[in-house]
């Protein structure tokens, strides 16, 4: 009897569905809004998650304290939590070369070449027409490639009824050109959409990421003014700007492109520096929640 792989988290949230729920929020977001990506998402992610029990406690108080507080955005935290993990899953696949193009081409081009040998072999013979060994596109590039297999697979076959047994080419061999013509060029399309899939994605990225970033330093100086008598609230709502989820070093430079991600984390969150991040970054500013007779939130 097969092992069964039972279901241990059933009660948790789809991040995909988190997604759809957020996704018109922060599209909204004016572009010159946008904060770059400088941070680690998971471990931020982590972080927010894990605090957000005790945050929530707080919730009714926060919301007779402070009149003005956006109670409906810091409901919503989650879904934007989550929403942006499914987001940056998404970006990370996305960098991600295709699997088998190496040993695809490689393969495909000892094919394309066998296939070829015989086929000028052939027409010295008078079994092949020769202007359709010339026409061949050569073995230099992938789509080359392809489309020689594609032609020699073809016209091989058109003809197989004259060359079988004349030949080292196998019928398996033309099979196999046939269909390996087709993977190589899907491959290759698919590596070259690649930069217009990834641009969409490091922009919905940024912007979840504000969101994300903005509803939860709202919901830290919400705290912040709650309990600052106990001055515990870093406890309680954490700083995304220290400890583990910051990625930048003082010493390191700026970069001006999103990296590709690193395998370390869990979702592969290596480190990523935006565009004109600073060096060390400062948590942006939240908007002000006005506290009874203008408190100070801090």
């Amino acid at each position: 009897m097969k092992n069964q792989i039972v279901n241990v988290a059933s009660n948790e949230l789809f991040a995909k569905e988190a997604y759809e729920r957020a996704k018109a929020d922060w599209a909204a977001l004016e572009s010159d809004q946008l904060l770059k990506v400088n941070l680690d998402i998971s471990i931020a992610a982590q972080t927010i998650l894990g605090a957000l029990p005790e945050v929530r406690a707080l919730r009714e108080r926060i919301v007779q304290e402070l009149p003005t507080f956006d109670a409906a955005e810091f409901d919503k935290l989650e879904d934007y939590v989550l929403g942006l993990v499914f987001v940056h899953a998404r970006y990370v696949m996305a960098t991600q070369p295709p699997d088998d193009l190496s040993e695809l081409s490689s393969a495909a081009s000892a094919l394309r070449e066998r296939l070829a040998a015989d086929a000028r072999t052939l027409s010295l013979r008078g079994l092949f027409d020769a202007r359709k060994v010339a026409a061949l596109k050569g073995s230099t590039g992938y789509r080359n490639v392809g489309i020689d297999l594609q032609s020699l697979s073809a016209e091989l076959e058109a003809v197989w009824s004259e060359i079988e047994g004349k030949c080292a080419t196998t019928r398996e061999e033309l099979d196999a050109a046939a269909q390996m013509a087709v993977r190589l060029l899907r491959v290759v399309g698919v590596r070259d959409q690649a930069p217009v899939v990834l641009a969409a994605l490091v922009e919905e990225r940024m912007r979840a990421f504000t969101l994300v970033i903005k509803a939860w330093e709202e919901a830290r100086a919400a705290v912040s003014y709650l309990r600052r008598d106990q001055a515990d609230a870093d406890s309680i709502a954490p700083s995304l700007y220290t400890g583990k989820a910051l990625r930048k070093k003082a010493s390191e430079p700026d970069d001006e492109t999103d990296s590709v991600p690193g395998a370390g984390s869990p979702l592969g969150g290596g480190v990523i520096t935006s565009p004109s991040s600073p060096a060390t970054p400062a948590a942006p500013a939240p908007a002000p929640i006005a506290g009874p007779a203008a408190a100070p939130l801090s």
